[in-house]
């Protein structure tokens, strides 16, 4: 019979440990909602928000409790070795929880008793960062030229309290043309959809979008999902220096943002305020 598994450290893909998942099946990226990862060095450990109701010390920001995975279907022989390989019951505990789509998986979890002291892993995404992309990014084909590890996967979500607008200077180009930006605005948001990046490419992706030279800065933001999930994640927000409004989209520039619109299936009143924005 056939057991659902949720991973979250080294067992995913591209980590040390993903072998002992050999002979399984990837059903893709799912959330766990109600735990927070705890960095332990080489790996991380889930351990339940219930548990760290009295914390040892504070945390500025706290984490969400909400950690990222992946979940796989597994023959019974493969968790038996899972076990193994996760010193159950010593150092984890494997336990059945409900993840945010609903559907029930093991997972293995520590103790709050272990983890006192440790850092939180950022996003709750092990070595890894969710990015909230709303401009050119949306673009399959860019997205994968800038982040060869990225998997082509992404979860369309809401930004609620942002305006979306061509409000970016481009280096180099045409006066009067910009690239998409994001505003603080009460009443107005955008869409867009969250990849999850590696380190390497989210280097990459600093690099492209200026970072460094003060073209777009970093901001945490929280997004809803269609189904109403809520999770925080980074994205890219032009700096006031390079922010100019009333600016007007190159054609190529325009292309990759309605194709990437239309290729995620963003919502018909978005891509028709899209394609008006972007004529």
């Amino acid at each position: 019979m056939s057991e659902l598994v949720f991973v979250y450290g080294s067992l995913k893909r591209g980590e040390p440990n993903h072998p002992w998942l050999h002979g399984s099946h990837f059903l893709g990226r799912r959330r766990l909602v109600g735990a927070r990862l705890h960095d332990l060095g080489p790996y991380p450990m889930a351990v339940p928000a219930a548990a760290e109701l009295k914390l040892d010390e504070p945390r500025e920001p706290p984490e969400p409790a909400l950690i990222h995975g992946e979940l796989y279907a597994l023959e019974g022989s493969v968790l038996s070795r899972l076990d193994q390989l996760e010193d159950v019951p010593r150092e984890y505990q494997r336990q059945r929880w409900q993840l945010s789509d609903g559907s029930l998986a093991w997972l293995y979890l520590g103790r709050h008793e272990q983890v006192i002291g440790l850092p939180l892993v950022p996003y709750g995404d092990w070595r890894s960062t969710p990015v909230f992309s709303y401009g050119s990014n949306l673009c399959p084909s860019q997205l994968a030229r800038r982040c060869p590890r990225w998997d082509g996967s992404g979860l369309v979500a809401r930004l609620e309290g942002w305006r979306w607008g061509i409000n970016k200077r481009r280096l180099g180009r045409a006066p009067g043309e910009g690239a998409a930006g994001l505003v603080r605005h009460s009443g107005a948001h955008c869409w867009g959809v969250v990849h999850h990046h590696s380190p390497d490419d989210r280097a990459a992706l600093d690099h492209c979008e200026g970072v460094a030279a003060g073209h777009y800065g970093h901001q945490r933001v929280q997004v809803i999902t269609d189904s109403g999930e809520r999770l925080d994640a980074l994205t890219y927000v032009p700096t006031p220096a390079w922010r100019t409004p009333g600016l007007s989209a190159g054609g190529d520039y325009a292309a990759a943002i309605l194709r990437g619109a239309r290729h995620w299936r963003l919502p018909e009143a978005w891509l028709g305020l899209l394609e008006a924005e972007l004529r």
